[in-house]
């Protein structure tokens, strides 16, 4: 692909990722980190949590910013593997949701994690545009 050339899917998937990286840190924050942090669980727990959630944060940039690159430069590696990372996720909040909750829609974030894996596949469809 040369440098005219984007991908349209990439570029997409990569904006959804900063979008979801912004929506986790300044929403899902005082949703959920906050209230952990406040709690009266054990300071490690408290701490692991708090690892936890800014590498997810972190996580969501640097997939963002790296698909974004790869809009132009491919790199099939990569966008293999953020689909991967993708696809777990979605695995992830359905199958806790059901089993925690009793409910896939108290944790919508599949549909977000799904919609991104969707243009990634298809970007590896061939989703590009010519400029």
């Amino acid at each position: 692909m040369d440098q005219k050339r984007l991908n349209l899917g990439y570029a997409i998937a990569g904006g959804l990722f900063v979008a979801t990286a912004a929506i986790h840190a300044f929403v899902g924050g005082p949703e959920v980190n906050a209230p952990v942090q406040g709690s009266g669980l054990d300071p490690l727990v408290r701490a692991v949590s708090a690892v936890v959630w800014h590498a997810l944060t972190a996580l969501f940039v640097v997939f963002g910013v790296a698909l974004l690159w790869t809009a132009r430069r491919p790199s099939a590696a990569l966008v293999w593997v953020v689909l991967a990372v993708s696809l777990a996720f979605v695995g992830l909040f359905l199958g806790v949701g059901i089993a925690a909750l009793g409910s896939v829609w108290p944790m919508p974030q599949w549909v977000l994690f799904g919609g991104i894996a969707g243009v990634l596949v298809w970007g590896v469809r061939g989703g590009e545009i010519r400029e």
